[in-house]
């Protein structure tokens, strides 16, 4: 009796015992190696972002003059209690992410440009002396930034929306 190589199966018999055998197939060991690695990378994904704190992120435009503001910094003070934060504008357009983003809660607004291409000034509370360094003259009134009138509310999603539209 000859034996033939292509008539022996890809599965194996193991004994149990007894006289027993069962036969293995190599499927579920793959099944079952796939499921240890594919369930912890779903959990991974799911659920562990970085915990912000409660934080949120926030984004709109700024414009002065009806057009938007080349670059500048934006700042949002809580009116009561906790840490103000910020970020940068360019083009008219400013994001912070939530891991440094605000917490819901209302926020006086402070909103800074400088001309660079303007004349120097001293700051008005500079030391006296050769030490203080003239600074580019402000681009945006007072009422805007260091005596803002503008209120933001940041609802507990944050939010994408928020348009400052700034006069002269």
């Amino acid at each position: 009796m000859t034996h033939n190589a292509s008539s022996t199966p890809i599965s194996s018999r193991t004994s149990l015992g007894n006289g027993i055998s069962r036969r293995c197939s190599p499927r579920p060991c793959l099944f079952f190696i796939a499921a240890l690695f594919l369930v912890p990378t779903v959990a991974l994904i799911a659920g562990c972002g970085p915990d912000t704190g409660s934080r949120v992120s926030v984004a709109g435009t700024v414009s002065l003059a009806g057009s938007p503001l080349p670059a500048g910094t934006i700042e949002f003070h809580p009116l009561g209690e906790g840490s103000p934060t910020g970020g940068m504008i360019r083009d008219g357009q400013f994001q912070i992410p939530a891991i440094k983003g605000p917490v819901a809660g209302e926020y006086t607004v402070k909103i800074f440009a400088t001309d660079a291409s303007g004349e120097p000034v001293i700051a008005p509370d500079a030391p006296p002396g050769d030490s203080s360094m003239p600074l580019p003259p402000e681009l945006i009134p007072e009422r805007y930034n260091t005596q803002s009138e503008l209120v933001a509310t940041i609802g507990p999603r944050g939010t994408t929306d928020l348009a400052f539209a700034l006069e002269p």
